[in-house]
């Protein structure tokens, strides 16, 4: 034989033979059974988890066999170690037992709404906003009530906060007599409940998301009585990062008093003055918002998905359709581009329907598709064309072939560049392909990786991309759920839901800060040392106030900020009412971001300051009440993390004591591999994130979780591997890792 293929057989044998597995079966079987699925009465969990063969080794070495924890050690611990590891307890032997498949998925609440509002915005094209920030405002002088001169000025308001009697900059207006109006689009953060409120002793209109200013105002106070102050509100539902137009009108004609403040309230926030950094001077189209409320979608697997199937789900859907229709009729005549008198309308409509399907299933129509939702719904109607037309929107907004995207196959049952677009408008922007991916698609410019990443890093700059990935570092932080920030008001005077909503801006604009940056560095999350402020933030954190009104990014007086580990927003989510939470802390920093691996805990146990002696710190009480060798197979974990926090107290200001107590925030950390490391603060977490794999996989398992809604395994083994190793050599380029996800995961 030669020796080459010798050698290569002898490399593919197991050393020492099968020694491991013979120790396993000796010593371990009977507790754990044969395959590690657990035994009853004797250790019923399964035998699975994240531990290295080192790290599993040593543990064995300790404490393995129970009843004699001297018969597994040293070499023999480590041939049993890489044995379970490689058999059945590593994430990827599980996956070779246990083959991961690709689910079959409908959409989810987000990817629903987004998809109908584009669908039906792909007929008035999408406006693109530019960078200049504010409204365009034009002032006049009046003399009559409804007569308009020439403008005084023409400028570029950075919000509305009008007041004739202060500094307003516009020379020669009347002050007893002129009007003003105001043109731009708001392009909002999240998805929501936005409210809107208005402040003014005069006339005013309010227009948003309604270009016709013949139409009903959105807030009509055209009005006025006695020149009299008044306050009014409305609120509306708007998606994140899909432009509106908004258009203000107001008047003062022969009156004392003249102004007008235009605030409005977003979701997780308070009243303030809609800021600059929203709005924007572009122009847009009407968008057909829905507003219908849906289930909450499947998060059992730690991330969104659309899986359940369920009779309120069901109806969702239908209701949504029913909202859809009605809104896409009122505006059919400009959709479809045709008038109510013009003698081809019903032509006109019929191929409106026919397009609006092909849109909707995000690929040209089948003969059959062609007949169930076009042919037969129209030859039914005879001349009742609009209700033909309501019957098909119906049809298609509840169709298989919408709900469920990974359908999306041509009429062999196989993918191509339609399925494809459809991919990489779901994974990016929770929606259906637009203009340019669909021309991509069709001219089939979408099949090689080059054409691929250009047209996602086109994608990425849409503002869909950026709301997609807002929601996602809220989602890895874990502060999706996280409404109730409120802290005990004797403790923390002054600490009000202005500051929780202030927080919650700062961090947002920390995080995009960082993504939208050139380099897009992941370590930067950990290591930014300064936080954006406002004034409102830096009085109350005791940091300089900024120059100027908006937030900036500010120095702090403790110099000690490691990014996202001790931004105040993140503190506060993970503590107490009145104090801290180590626990809290240590859990989420230890899973979603160290990457750790933490079992539930065998018997819960709550919290109760009341249990403990009054003049013990933080740190004491959970030491206490977790010093049980039970707790401490995870707590050892948990609290070295928790403690290393504690010189932040429960709304993220800097202390160096407690109960006059110096704080010890020094613990002893057992790495993956029971390594100990010392861990004295925020800046030693900041490195395990930077340095760790654990922690680089955790970042993108979540990553990929929220941009494909598939688990990592079902597109291969190695994939989690392959991105980890794009990740690094791309110095940990987020918006780089997002096109790596999309491209790699495409149907082609």
């Amino acid at each position: 034989m030669r020796l080459w293929l010798l050698l290569g057989i002898l490399s593919i044998l197991p050393a020492f033979g099968n020694r491991g597995a013979e120790i396993y079966t000796e010593h371990c079987a009977s507790c754990h059974g044969d395959r590690g699925q657990g035994v009853a009465d004797e250790y019923d969990e399964a035998l699975v988890g994240k531990k290295s063969i080192t790290s599993l080794a040593k543990y064995i070495h300790r404490t393995m066999p129970e009843e004699d924890e001297e018969a597994v050690v040293d070499e023999d611990a480590r041939l049993v170690a890489e044995y379970i590891h490689k058999s059945f307890y590593s994430p990827e032997a599980q996956a070779r037992l246990k083959p991961v498949r690709k689910a079959l998925l409908r959409r989810t609440q987000h990817q629903h709404r987004r998809a109908i509002t584009d669908i039906v915005q792909s007929f008035r094209n999408r406006a693109w906003m530019g960078d200049e920030h504010g409204l365009r405002g034009h002032y006049f002088n009046k003399e009559k009530m409804n007569n308009r001169k020439e403008a005084l000025v023409k400028r570029v308001d950075p919000t509305i906060d009008f007041d004739v009697h202060k500094k307003h900059g516009v020379e020669a207006l009347d002050p007893k007599a002129h009007s003003i109006f105001w043109t731009g689009s708001i392009l909002p953060p999240e998805t929501g409940e936005y409210g809107f409120r208005i402040k003014t002793p005069n006339g005013v209109r309010i227009f948003l998301n309604e270009p016709n200013q013949k139409k009903d105002a959105f807030i009509d106070a055209w009005v006025s009585s006695g020149n009299q102050m008044r306050t009014i509100e409305k609120s509306t539902f708007l998606l994140g990062g899909h432009p509106v137009p908004i258009f203000v009108e107001f008047i003062c004609y022969k009156e004392d008093k003249s102004s007008l403040l235009v605030e409005w309230k977003p979701p997780h926030g308070t009243w303030e003055s809609i800021p600059s950094r929203v709005l924007y001077t572009a122009g847009s189209q009407k968008a057909a918002i829905i507003s219908t409320p849906f289930p909450a979608d499947d998060a059992s697997l730690g991330y969104e998905r659309g899986s359940s199937i369920s009779k309120a789900w069901k109806e969702a859907v239908a209701n949504a359709a029913i909202e859809a229709t009605a809104t896409i009729f009122d505006d059919i005549d400009e959709l479809a581009n045709t008038k109510p008198d013009q003698p081809d309308r019903k032509d006109r409509l019929r191929k409106f329907c026919s397009e609006f399907a092909f849109r909707t299933f995000s690929r040209p129509l089948t003969s059959s598709q062609q007949k169930v939702y076009i042919d037969d719904v129209f030859g039914a109607a005879g001349d009742d064309y609009e209700t033909a037309v309501k019957r098909s929107l119906m049809l298609t907004l509840t169709s298989p072939y919408f709900l469920y995207p990974s359908l999306n196959r041509n009429e062999a049952g196989k993918a191509d560049s339609y399925s494809t677009a459809a991919h990489l408008a779901l994974a990016l922007w929770d929606s259906i392909p637009d203009k340019h991916l669909f021309e991509a698609a069709e001219k089939n410019q979408l099949s090689d990786d080059r054409q691929l990443t250009d047209q996602l890093w086109k994608m990425l700059a849409d503002s869909r991309s950026k709301a997609k990935l807002q929601r996602f570092f809220h989602h890895w932080l874990n502060l999706s759920e996280k409404e109730d920030l409120d802290k005990d008001p004797k403790l923390f005077p002054g600490f009000n839901e202005q500051i929780i909503a202030d927080l919650r801006t700062s961090l947002d604009l920390f995080i995009d800060d960082v993504v939208w940056s050139e380099q897009s560095d992941y370590r930067r999350l950990f290591l930014e040392e300064r936080l954006y402020l406002n004034p409102r933030l830096a009085e109350f954190y005791g940091v300089p106030e900024p120059p100027h009104d908006g937030f900036e990014p500010l120095p702090t007086p403790d110099k000690t900020r490691a990014g996202i580990f001790t931004h105040p927003f993140v503190l506060t989510a993970f503590s107490y009412h009145k104090q801290t939470s180590p626990i809290h802390r240590g859990v989420y920093l230890s899973r979603n971001v160290l990457g750790r691996f933490l079992k539930p805990p065998p018997n819960a146990i709550e919290f109760k300051d009341a249990d403990f002696k009054p003049n013990l710190t933080m740190r004491e009480k959970v030491t206490e009440i977790t010093k049980d060798e039970s707790c401490m197979a995870c707590h050892s974990i948990i609290n070295p993390v928790g403690f290393s926090l504690e010189n932040y107290d429960a709304i993220g200001r800097f202390r160096t004591h407690e109960k006059d107590k110096p704080i010890n925030t020094v613990s002893e950390y057992p790495t993956p591999d029971d390594t100990m490391v010392k861990i004295a603060g925020p800046n030693d977490l900041a490195r395990l994130a930077i340095e760790s794999p654990g922690a680089h996989r955790a970042f993108l398992k979540h990553l990929f979780h929220h941009l494909i809604q598939q688990p990592t395994n079902a597109f291969g083994y190695g994939t989690m591997g392959s991105l980890h190793e794009t990740f690094m050599n791309s110095n940990f380029h987020i918006r780089n890792i997002i096109v790596t996800i999309a491209k790699d995961t495409a149907p082609r």
